[in-house]
């Protein structure tokens, strides 16, 4: 099996399904999508246990985490973060408390895709994806006309994602578990932008069409 590429929305609450998860895999030179993304409650154990499934027998994992994976030196805000607000990116400011929990989810999940499948765990952000792909970029995701324009903006660049999809509308947990598994597929593609700092590192894909990444 080649390499898989995995993208995880986190969530924190127990409450209600709010962790989407989504695969790919490399299909004629393009990521492909096989199955539909799993959504579901965000307890560490169904999480992890969703992870290993989609891996299958692959010996090259990269996993794109959609949450801060390491926190600020100082301050609220890491470097890579402030860099991001720069270009007019927002983002949540990871060394405040009411975020808290999210930062300690992600950086457990992240030691645990480490150590336990070896796998090469990224952090991710599918706004900023979305952004740089020009795919919904104004639009709100928690709305349906918001995610249709995303969701069908993804389908030239995931093959697979229509047939797998026909009428369903994803929500935007799983969108945006597709567009960090997109972002995973970038790394592993050499497609991928580093947006990094002293105290951490942010992905997003970059425009095939400009190499270039000074701009950051």
């Amino acid at each position: 099996m080649g390499p898989i590429y995995i993208g995880v929305d986190l969530g924190t609450t127990l409450r209600r399904k709010s962790t989407g998860i989504a695969s790919l895999v490399q299909k004629d030179n393009m990521p492909c999508i096989l199955t539909l993304p799993e959504h579901i409650i965000s307890d560490d154990e169904l999480i992890r246990s969703a992870i290993s499934a989609f891996t299958g027998n692959s010996a090259e994992i990269i996993i794109g985490i959609d949450a801060p994976l390491s926190k600020p030196s100082h301050g609220t805000m890491r470097e890579c973060e402030k860099r991001l607000r720069k270009h007019g990116i927002a983002c949540y400011p990871s060394g405040s408390e009411w975020v808290s929990n999210w930062v300690d989810k992600g950086i457990a999940l992240r030691e645990w895709a480490e150590n336990e499948l070896g796998a090469k765990a990224i952090e991710v952000y599918p706004y900023a994806a979305r952004r740089k792909m020009d795919i919904g970029a104004l639009e709100k995701k928690k709305r349906k006309k918001g995610r249709k324009v995303i969701q069908t903006g993804l389908y030239p660049v995931i093959s697979g994602l229509d047939g797998i999809t026909g009428e369903k509308l994803l929500s935007d947990d799983e969108l945006d578990a597709i567009l960090s598994a997109y972002t995973a597929y970038c790394e592993g593609t050499g497609f991928a932008i580093e947006i990094d700092g002293e105290d951490g590192s942010i992905y997003i894909p970059q425009k095939r069409r400009n190499n270039m990444i000074s701009e950051y």
